[in-house]
C-alpha cells in the first residue's frame, strides 16, 4: 500500500467485484500498517471512499 489517496474518480468506472476485492486489498493493508503508525489518513479515507462508492451502488441497484 503506498500512501497515495484513492479518490472517487477513480472508482467510478470499476465494477462491483473489482470494487469489493479493492475494498478487501486496502483493508488488509490498513490492518498490516496500523501496527506500524497510529495514524494513516490517506489509507482511511480511500478505504472510506471505496466503501461510500459500494454503498452507493448497492442503493441505486444493478447496473446496466
Amino acid at each position: 500500500m503506498t500512501s497515495t489517496l484513492i479518490t472517487q474518480d477513480e472508482l467510478k468506472d470499476l465494477d462491483a467485484a473489482e470494487l469489493q476485492s479493492k475494498f478487501f486489498k486496502v483493508s488488509g493493508d490498513v490492518a498490516r500498517m496500523r501496527q506500524q503508525a497510529e495514524a494513516l489518513p490517506l489509507a482511511e479515507a480511500s478505504l472510506r471512499n471505496i466503501s461510500r462508492e459500494l454503498t452507493l451502488r448497492r442503493l441505486k441497484g444493478p447496473w446496466p
